[in-house]
């Protein structure tokens, strides 16, 4: 067989097995994966494919009421509403809210094709506990039927293995939390200028030894 036709064949086996794996693949995924806990974080959702080959006509996205608040983007593309429910937290200056952007809705005003990606985005004030994750159900509609990708792992379970996985976004330690950074740079240099005013006196004082021997050896020579 020659190289060109071993190729062709290479070509074929990956194609095939892209084409098997990209319904699998197809979720309505956030980004980024991650974000600092207790900061606003901008979200993206991409939705790259439709329904059974079918258009996608409808994306509502739900905040959980643990996420203070949400400001969704406009998309010239899309027709956007919001829907309200209740809230208990506690906003970054401390106030607490009891309501808030509970669902965002984009609406089509010409269906979205089977494997053309759209990105709708939101702005978010993440909760302030790091080390959890954060999931966004999202309800896809589309000409005919739908997906719902809100499904959440169960303890011990890895969402890799749901079907619908709810789009999810980890909580990172805040900015301010990290170890050794901005912070440690003056102290640095704080601790330092000690040492190096003493090894100044050091220098100097040798600095006199060394010209009073000079001048007693010039004295003797005399």
């Amino acid at each position: 067989m020659s190289i060109k036709s071993i190729g062709i064949a290479a070509l074929g086996v990956v194609t095939a097995v892209l084409g098997l794996a990209s319904p699998a693949a197809a979720h309505v995924t956030a980004s980024p994966e991650s974000s600092a806990a207790g900061d606003y974080a901008r979200l993206e959702f991409g939705v790259g494919h439709g329904c059974e080959g079918l258009p996608t006509t409808r994306v509502r996205i739900q905040i959980p009421d643990t996420v203070p608040s949400a400001t969704p983007e406009r998309n010239p593309l899309w027709d956007l509403s919001t829907r309200e429910g209740r809230k208990q937290r506690t906003d970054m200056h401390g106030e607490t809210i009891t309501r808030g952007v509970s669902e965002v809705i984009w609406t089509a005003r010409q269906p979205l094709p089977e494997g053309e990606l759209e990105v709708l985005g939101m702005s978010v004030l993440m909760p302030d506990t790091a080390g959890e994750t954060v999931y966004f159900p999202a309800i896809q509609e589309c000409a005919k039927g739908q997906h719902r990708w809100i499904q959440i792992p169960a303890a011990g379970e890895s969402g890799e293995e749901l079907e619908e996985p709810a789009p999810q976004v980890e909580l990172t330690a805040a900015a301010s939390e990290h170890g050794s950074g901005e912070g440690s740079e003056p102290e640095d240099s704080d601790a330092a200028s000690p040492g190096l005013g003493i090894a100044a006196l050091i220098v100097g004082a040798l600095g006199l030894l060394a010209g009073g021997a000079a001048l007693v050896r010039s004295r003797r020579a005399a």
